[in-house]
């Protein structure tokens, strides 16, 4: 499997979603274990599931 790693970017907008409350508390714990923002793990979390998607 490839490997992830986390990358400041910018350039955002704003947009509502849910995120299960489990999800959510990892994010939190990779957030502060990277000392990076649950919106840039987020968002790299996302990038990364859409790179690697089989289609």
């Amino acid at each position: 499997m490839k490997e992830f790693i986390i990358r400041k970017r910018g350039s955002y907008v704003q947009r509502t979603c849910r995120i299960e409350e489990e999800l959510l508390d990892k994010l939190e714990k990779l957030s502060f274990e990277n000392n990076q923002s649950v919106n840039s793990i987020l968002n790299e979390c996302i990038r990364f599931a859409i790179e690697n998607l089989k289609e």
